[in-house]
């Protein structure tokens, strides 16, 4: 579907662009890939005059659209892989500013693919604290003084 690293940015980048108010600062869309070509989660927010609000790629004025952005990331992540069994990445963060200047991240969370690698039917899974599932799924992630039981 995609060809370039850039044409997934401009992808990336107008899509927001579209869907975001009149007024506005910075954009950015978090990313996590829970399952490579089936399931992305994204939060999207973006700031105007100090404060912050949410956005959807997926609504432009209040209707449901189908966005690109879901089938960009998975796009960039084949061509970051170095083979068919890397992971480069899990999660993204992209930023853009209403200059159009755009920056992205990327990082291997470990903690979001072991939570994403467990049974969710199974005990470990429903004893897990949804605090620590949240904090697991934000692109900060875990602090790294929090107690790892599952990594002894």
């Amino acid at each position: 579907m995609f060809s370039t690293v850039n044409e997934i940015y401009e992808t990336i980048g107008q899509e927001m662009i579209n869907t975001l108010p009149e007024q506005w600062d910075t954009a950015w869309i978090e990313v996590n890939i829970d399952l490579i070509d089936q399931v992305i989660s994204m939060g999207a927010k973006y700031s105007c005059n100090g404060s912050i609000f949410d956005f959807d790629v997926d609504v432009v004025d209040g209707v449901l659209i189908d966005s690109e952005s879901d089938k960009a990331f998975f796009s960039l992540y084949h061509l970051m892989q170095k083979n068919k069994g890397d992971v480069p990445w899990n999660k993204a963060r992209f930023e853009i500013n209403n200059e159009g200047d755009f920056d992205i991240e990327f990082k291997l969370d470990e903690d979001f693919k072991w939570y994403n690698d467990l049974d969710p039917d199974g005990k470990e899974f429903d004893e897990l604290d949804i605090d620590t599932i949240h904090q697991i799924e934000t692109w900060e992630g875990l602090p790294a003084d929090f107690p790892r039981y599952w990594k002894k």
